[in-house]
């Protein structure tokens, strides 16, 4: 689906303005005996979110859970990458929705799902050769974020009623309410939804009766993430997708570090109007700017920090997000 003629369920791109965090801690890992790295800054922070459909990224991550090099690299039978690490600390139990981000390498920034672990291997959701890994590169692992780490208390939704959708790989839309009786967010069947995966980057729906402020984090996600995020985006579908800022009011365009990834003249960059959620802008890599309709340089183009664009590619591809700075 093109910019051009994506439907309005698709074109649901937040429009809000961020507010300063109030909290302000320092972020530590969270189980013990781990080399816990090093997020910055971590906390919660509210965002004015308008009435109907709206699309944002959340500018938070969990703790670091651990950081080190991998002391050898191999295959599995099946295919997958065996990353073993020296006495990491860990029994093998502790992941059970974890992801490892390598730090350099073509997939640096990358989230790799964890698919298991033992005492010092972890077996990734990815070949070695397709995410360049290597020995002595280091590995820092999160768990991932999710509903219920981001809003644990509903964030102030008016609940049954005001809805998150989050878009899969191939474009489907799974939908999800939050349950004020048991704590919790669920499908529309009733299921418990709490624990669904809200990936580094990936754009969320937000479906509003009336305007709020929400709040973000609070939870166990609430840590600044200070390097780049390299996110998966599909050819054929609308990704929305965005950077993790929580700490400023405003962003440009340019700044989203995206411009790199994009095919020259090809992919594009699509910014749309709240409320009506019409396209505002459409914009293509020239190679050194963004430029708009007109041709014109259009990196300084304003957008709120946490606001999701959408991004059409031709081919399906690694984009970056440029890096969180988190001098407050």
């Amino acid at each position: 689906m093109t910019d051009r003629n994506m439907t309005p369920s698709r074109k649901r791109v937040l429009w809000k303005t961020l507010y300063r965090s109030a909290l302000i801690l320092l972020c530590v890992g969270s189980l013990s005996g781990l080399n816990a790295a090093s997020s910055v800054i971590v906390g919660h922070y509210p965002i004015a979110v308008p009435a109907g459909n709206s699309a944002w990224v959340a500018g938070l991550v969990t703790a670091d859970a651990f950081e080190g090099a991998a002391a050898s690299v191999s295959t599995d039978v099946d295919g997958k990458a065996l990353v073993s690490f020296t006495t990491p600390g860990w029994t093998g139990s502790e992941f059970p929705l974890h992801y490892a981000e390598p730090q350099s390498g073509v997939a640096a920034g990358l989230a790799i799902d964890i698919l298991s672990a033992t005492p010092t291997t972890l077996k990734l959701d990815t070949t070695p050769a397709q995410a360049g890994l290597v020995t002595g590169m280091v590995f820092t692992i999160r768990k991932h974020a999710t509903l219920g780490g981001l809003f644990p208390t509903g964030g102030g939704v008016a609940a049954f009623s005001d809805s998150i959708s989050l878009f899969s790989a191939t474009g489907v839309q799974s939908t999800f309410v939050f349950d004020s009786t048991t704590q919790r967010w669920i499908t529309f069947p009733g299921a418990d939804a709490s624990n669904t995966v809200i990936r580094p980057g990936q754009g969320m729906v937000i479906q509003l009766g009336s305007p709020l402020t929400l709040t973000v984090g609070s939870g166990e996600v609430c840590c600044v993430k200070a390097t780049p995020t390299r996110v998966r985006v599909s050819a054929g579908v609308s990704n929305l997708t965005g950077a993790l800022n929580p700490l400023n009011s405003t962003t440009t365009l340019g700044a989203l570090g995206i411009r790199t990834s994009l095919q020259t003249f090809n992919d594009s960059l699509v910014i749309l109007t709240p409320g009506s959620l019409t396209q505002a802008g459409s914009f293509l890599s020239n190679g050194s700017t963004l430029i708009n309709a007109l041709g014109q340089n259009a990196d300084a183009t304003p957008l709120p920090s946490g606001a999701s664009v959408v991004v059409n590619v031709d081919a399906t591809k690694n984009i970056v997000i440029a890096p969180v700075n988190v001098t407050p």
